[in-house]
C-alpha cells in the first residue's frame, strides 16, 4: 500500500456533477443539520461556563455583560461607520462611503 493513500479519501468517489439533485439536496440538509447541532452544543457549553462562573463568583457574569455593553458603546462612538449598513444609513452599497449626497 502506498504511503500517500488514505482511507478517508477513497479514489472511487462519485463525480459530483453526476449525482442526482435529490442526493445533493439530502447532503446539503445533513450539513445544515450538522452545523445547527454544532451551534447548539456550543450554546450548552457557554451556558455551563456561565453557570460555573456564577456559582464560583456570584454576579460575575452580569458584571461581565455590563462591561461588554460599555465597551461596545465606546467602540461604536470611536468608529460609528463600523456598525452602519446600507439600510440603516439610507444609502445603497454603491454610494456607501462616497462624498456625494
Amino acid at each position: 500500500m502506498p504511503l500517500h493513500e488514505s482511507s478517508a479519501f477513497p479514489e472511487n468517489l462519485p463525480d459530483p456533477k453526476l449525482l442526482p439533485t435529490v442526493e445533493v439536496d439530502e447532503m446539503l440538509t445533513k450539513i445544515q443539520h450538522s452545523h445547527g447541532y454544532y451551534y447548539k452544543v456550543m450554546n450548552i457549553e457557554i451556558w455551563a461556563l456561565v453557570e460555573t462562573l456564577d456559582g464560583l463568583f456570584p454576579g460575575a457574569w452580569g458584571q461581565f455583560m455590563t462591561n461588554r455593553q460599555i465597551a461596545v458603546k465606546q467602540f461604536l462612538e470611536r468608529d460609528p461607520t463600523c456598525g452602519a449598513t446600507p439600510k440603516s444609513s439610507r444609502k445603497d452599497a454603491e454610494t456607501m462611503g462616497s462624498e456625494e449626497e
